[in-house]
């Protein structure tokens, strides 16, 4: 079974407005199961090492801000650039030493407001344009263990009007939000093919202060967003979880 954690990163809620984060984006790491506890102990193990106690211990962050540690703000102003870079290389060695899968959604904000102030608009309303790029998300990550699943089928099962799902996938957000919970109802709630049976039909809160899963996808989530606002520049920490197959889709929503 997948783990997959859920982020987001460039959430300004319903408006759209705001310059410095063009782009909101949904991420999504797939972690199964049998690699969790691995992962978390090596989290732990590099959390001491940086820091010289675990998470939550006095000094030390019970959570780690992908902007502080990118920017030397919060607990990391006494930090030398050095000293952040190597941090968020570790954390981001967990996982491309596993190639552990993740899955990108995003909307362009100035895109959303073209639309929605369309004329005779009515697809795209008042939504939450969070909620859209999370619908989005849904719609890839079925797509993704789909072909998951034919990858392990011979042809011939393939033909098979049922299939025998191997690889099921458990929703983890890092907090409670009602844009996430309505896509995801109304996205298990479509009776058109596009719904997979690879989908649990729930939602676990995880918060990042106590899920290394959710700290994780909170950092790729962030450099994801980076690149996106400024693709022609440098992001050597994106360049990474792409070349290391973290990054395996790239999804935006499209107005029609």
């Amino acid at each position: 079974m997948y783990m997959v954690f859920l982020s987001e990163s460039g959430l300004t809620g319903a408006s759209a407005n705001d310059p410095n984060q063009p782009h909101h984006i949904h991420a999504g790491l797939l972690v199964q199961e049998n690699q969790y506890i691995s992962m978390c102990g090596e989290y732990d193990a590099l959390v001491r090492r940086h820091f010289g106690s675990p998470p939550g211990a006095d000094g030390v962050p019970a959570e780690l801000n992908p902007r502080h540690v990118y920017q030397g703000t919060g607990p990391f102003r006494s930090w030398r650039p050095d000293q952040r870079a190597e941090l968020i290389q570790d954390c981001l060695s967990i996982l491309i030493r596993r190639e552990t899968p993740m899955i990108v959604s995003y909307i362009n904000k100035d895109e959303y407001v073209t639309a929605t102030g369309a004329e005779g608009n009515s697809l795209y309303g008042h939504t939450d344009p969070s909620r859209l790029a999370f619908s989005r998300f849904l719609l890839a990550l079925t797509m993704f263990l789909d072909e998951n699943v034919m990858a392990q089928m011979n042809p011939d099962d393939i033909m098979q009007s049922s299939w025998n799902v191997s690889d099921y996938a458990m929703l983890m957000a890092g907090s409670e939000s009602s844009s996430i919970s309505a896509a995801l109802t109304e996205f298990l709630g479509d009776e058109s093919d596009t719904v997979s049976a690879s989908i649990y039909d729930d939602l676990i809160v995880a918060p990042p202060a106590t899920c290394v899963g959710a700290q994780l996808v909170n950092i790729c989530a962030y450099f994801v967003r980076r690149w996106l606002h400024q693709p022609g520049a440098v992001h050597s920490y994106f360049e990474a979880l792409r070349d290391g197959r973290v990054i395996q889709v790239i999804y935006p929503y499209q107005f029609d």
